[in-house]
């Protein structure tokens, strides 16, 4: 049985880039790019092109050397679509090692290299930066009360939630379990304190629907003015020790 790979629901952002890969054409079957006679008259001008290409006057272009050039014409094509399809599936692939499953958004490891750039561009243009680490905060209970699937449930709903009110240029992922990370370009403290509160207020007015119940969900935020001169994990590991130490108004904290 052929497995279909799924097609990702979400664009996963990465900073400069916002792009939605969809899955190659798995269609398989080949074209015949070889042209029929009437093909061939209808194009004299691309096949004269080709026989001036390759040193071969107009004169010269027999039936023969005409068949000769049709063949070649068609293989070029081939090959140009095979490497189309390569990068087309090269970039899927690549974005699908990016993308946490559960949430759609980028994983820890894409969302750590992404961190990686926002420090390097904080520490060339001077630019303050933050990190918000948001944890939902009752999902052990979704998952004891309702099943498993409606803690992923739940995680793809925030993270939703958390894109929809994310400017583009900022980026989204899952650091793990029940926590999910967005870096804060050019956003200094105070902003993003607010911008969390925002995020947390959205959450509560938008339960999760599952399976006809409706399933309030929580969160709790840590926010980190980014260090120029530090590097990914240790600013993730500064943001979690916020997302701990949380206090109950992100405002007043």
């Amino acid at each position: 049985m052929k497995v279909e790979e799924p097609q990702p629901l979400l664009p996963a952002r990465q900073i400069g880039i916002e792009r939605a890969v969809t899955p190659p054409n798995s269609t398989g079957g080949s074209h015949d790019h070889r042209r029929s006679n009437s093909d061939e008259h209808e194009a004299p001008h691309e096949l004269e092109d080709v026989a001036a290409v390759h040193g071969v006057e107009k004169d010269d272009l027999t039936p023969n050397v005409r068949n000769a050039m049709v063949d070649l014409i068609a293989e070029v094509a081939t090959l140009r679509e095979t490497l189309d399809q390569s990068r087309n599936r090269l970039e899927y692939l690549t974005m699908l090692a990016d993308q946490d499953p559960v949430s759609l958004v980028l994983n820890r490891r894409a969302f750590a290299r992404e961190l990686s750039k926002a420090l390097m561009i904080a520490q060339r243009r001077g630019t303050d930066s933050g990190l918000l680490f948001v944890k939902i905060e009752n999902l052990k209970s979704v998952n004891a009360q309702y099943e498993l699937a409606a803690g992923d449930a739940a995680i793809e709903h925030v993270a939703g939630i958390i894109q929809d009110q994310t400017p583009d240029g900022d980026v989204v992922g899952r650091i793990g379990g029940a926590v999910l990370g967005v870096i804060l370009i050019g956003e200094q403290e105070e902003l993003a304190r607010v911008r969390a509160a925002n995020l947390t207020t959205a959450v509560g007015e938008r339960p999760l629907i599952w399976q006809g119940a409706t399933v309030p969900l929580t969160l709790i935020a840590g926010i980190y003015d980014l260090n120029a001169s530090e590097d990914a994990s240790a600013a993730m590991n500064a943001a979690d020790e916020r997302l701990r130490a949380f206090k109950p108004d992100p405002l007043q904290s």
